[in-house]
């Protein structure tokens, strides 16, 4: 009876999908999955990031030494983030994720090893797995530069360089790599796919954009038990998982496969007049690709600056109080922003207008001001307005991080077309 019972069970879980616990705890302002790396099955804080394509991890956890399924390769990389970056070798090793039903395992899979870091990119977190297209994921061949200095062993692990770490070191070191032959490895989601090791779709359960802390005295662990620092990530599936969300699922089109590039058409403050993304005037700072992206690895949304200044016009229009309050919080500085007078039921959603599935289509998803605003976000009682303006290097590109991921189960479902689309639906709390 009992093996009929598991059959039952058995034959009603997706094949190829994997549902994952994530956390924010780790990274403060980003979800972290849980991986196992190499021979020792080393498990790993990965901070999960839709805004880019590289697989790396810190030497905290992780000893590359100990690890003989390692192989090393010619390659490096270096990777430049807005703020921040990192340089090390590129290497294959097994990597897993694991449930006490299944696991999904990967070998040989490509991961970089942080040797040198411009500054602590990742918080308390052991690296980052970037979710998006091979597009983002460049690593550098230095045969080369062994071959003209007689330089044996011909690869890149163990770390024959050394780059000081300091703003500009990486950068420097990024520029001299560029003297060399590069590729574009498979990133690591691709790889599962094209391995058939899962279905070429993942979707996150996300609540937060900041870390919750309802108490200054709490541990780590009892962080990581509050239910509203908790998500998940589903490799595999999306749209099965009824329990993570309600109604149903609203597409967004995918309209190129560098990040997860999206076209945002307007912005409306709770009920007026829609706001029309202006266009690039000039060739120089038009965006490449599209004028968004979905990124869960943003802490922030990321308003064009029309739109953002648009967004502060209209929010003066409707209470100059929250300008007021807007402005004590950019005031605040390092000190932080505990304010007792924050009254969210007043405050309007905030909508945006995406291109659909088809040419014709609009898809609106709306952001709450419980998701752009952050109460209790990394002390008790401290508020963070959670919209910025554009960023100086990213000119004329809003970016659509946690605080509107968060009020939605989203699915990037890559199957589905060329690009692929991402589907939402109003998130099950």
């Amino acid at each position: 009876m009992l093996g009929a019972q598991a059959f039952f069970v058995e034959a009603f879980v997706p094949k190829k999908t994997l549902k994952l616990p994530i956390n924010i705890v780790a990274a403060k302002g980003g979800y972290c999955v849980q991986m196992e790396i190499g021979s020792q099955q080393v498990k790993v804080n990965l901070l999960l990031d839709t805004g880019s394509s590289t697989l790396a991890v810190e030497c905290k956890k992780y000893n590359p030494q100990k690890d003989f399924y390692l192989r090393s390769t010619v390659f490096a990389q270096a990777i430049i983030y807005g703020s921040g970056g990192w340089a090390g070798p590129l290497v294959k090793t097994n990597l897993q994720f694991e449930t006490e039903e299944r696991k999904m395992t990967l070998k040989k899979g490509r991961v970089a090893i942080i040797e040198s870091e411009q500054q602590d990119n990742f918080y308390g977190a052991d690296g980052i797995l970037g979710l998006a297209y091979r597009q983002l994921n460049r690593a550098y061949n230095l045969t080369n530069y062994f071959v003209e200095r007689d330089y044996y062993p011909e690869k890149t692990f163990p770390w024959p360089f050394k780059v000081e770490e300091n703003k500009k070191a990486v950068r420097v070191f990024k520029k001299f790599l560029r003297n060399y032959p590069s590729k574009k490895p498979c990133a690591f989601f691709t790889e599962l796919e094209e391995h058939k090791i899962c279905r070429n779709k993942f979707s996150l359960y996300c609540k937060r954009a900041l870390v919750h802390v309802a108490d200054n005295d709490l541990t780590q662990e009892q962080l990581e038990a509050d239910p509203l620092n908790q998500g998940w990530i589903i490799l595999g599936s999306g749209e099965e998982h009824r329990e993570l969300y309600d109604g149903s699922l609203k597409t967004i089109d995918v309209v190129h496969d560098a990040y997860y590039n999206t076209q945002l058409l307007a912005m409306q403050v709770a009920d007026g007049e829609k706001i029309i993304v202006p266009e690039a005037t000039r060739r120089e700072n038009k965006p490449r690709y599209s004028n968004s992206i979905i990124d869960c690895g943003s802490s922030f949304i990321v308003l064009q600056e029309e739109l953002y200044q648009e967004l502060l016009d209209q929010l003066l229009e409707l209470n100059i109080n929250f300008i007021k309050q807007i402005d004590n919080f950019q005031n605040a500085g390092q000190e932080g922003y505990y304010p007792d007078d924050l009254d969210l039921s007043v405050w309007p959603d905030i909508h945006f207008y995406f291109k659909g599935e088809n040419n014709n289509d609009v898809t609106k998803v709306s952001c709450t001001p419980d998701n752009y605003w952050q109460l209790n976000a990394l002390n008790k009682g401290r508020a963070w307005f959670m919209i910025m303006p554009e960023l100086a290097n990213i000119p004329n590109m809003s970016i659509m991080g946690l605080p509107l991921i968060s009020d939605y189960f989203v699915i990037f479902d890559r199957e589905e077309d060329q690009n692929g689309v991402i589907k939402v639906g109003k998130i099950q709390l």
